[in-house]
């Protein structure tokens, strides 16, 4: 009797062992098998024929870099991660890199415009800002872009990139011209000077019955004369 219940004990015991071993690890290892499969080679097929490829074999795939060329037709597979060959979860995205036209885009205008707003302009036509270089001008304002290159309209392929030149206002020796006050209000005289660089001299108060209160009738420098810049403009003004 007590044979027989040794007995039993070990088959019991035995049969626990064996369905733990199915359970735990022969059944995740048939489920794993399952689940499993080798990347396909994918490069130098076309995007089309990656995607149905992919799909027949449980995977996915996502194009995540373009290299642009005229040498090879668009849309071609040039790269692939994971490479073929390694196995791989069912379902898993495959990265892929593809050749895709050089496009020749015309590039806009930039000269007249802030930095910012140039900058702003070539990013929507997809163009890259080269270099920025930064120059005295007597003709355009501090800030404002004075020269590109290439030009208006030209041609130039996408991702590549324009140089311009950003004005920083008058050289410190340049003359300029001192602009006309008279006739105006004190307070656009007084934003004119700012403006253009001056600096706000004296301001003098005077009666006077021909024009309007804060009325600017008289400057010193006179309009048109040839001063450096930040010259201090003094004005006589109606009370």
């Amino acid at each position: 009797m007590n044979k027989l219940l040794k007995n039993l004990s070990i088959f019991f015991a035995t049969g626990i062992i064996v369905l733990l071993i199915f359970n735990f690890i022969l059944m995740p290892l048939y489920v794993n098998a399952r689940n499993i499969v080798v990347i396909p080679d994918l490069e130098g097929l076309t995007l089309s024929e990656a995607n149905q490829l992919s799909k027949s074999e449980g995977i996915e795939v996502v194009v995540t870099d373009t290299i642009f060329t005229n040498d090879l037709n668009p849309n071609i597979i040039l790269e692939q991660f994971p490479s073929s060959g390694k196995e791989v979860k069912l379902g898993r995205t495959i990265k892929l890199k593809i050749t895709q036209f050089n496009q020749k885009i015309a590039v806009p205008s930039l000269i007249g415009k802030t930095l910012r707003a140039a900058e702003i302009e070539l990013d929507q036509n997809s163009i890259e800002l080269d270099s920025i270089y930064f120059s005295f001008s007597s003709k355009y304002p501090k800030g404002i872009v004075s020269w590109q290159s290439p030009s208006e309209n030209d041609s130039i392929r996408k991702g590549f990139g324009v140089r311009v030149e950003v004005s920083n206002g008058l050289a410190p020796n340049d003359l300029v011209s001192v602009p006309d006050f008279q006739g105006i209000f004190l307070k656009e005289a007084l934003s004119i000077i700012a403006k253009e660089g001056f600096k706000e001299g004296k301001v003098k108060y005077v009666d006077n019955n021909k024009f309007l209160p804060n009325t600017v009738i008289s400057q010193n420098p006179n309009e048109g004369t040839k001063v450096s810049q930040g010259s201090k403009i003094n004005l006589v003004v109606v009370k």
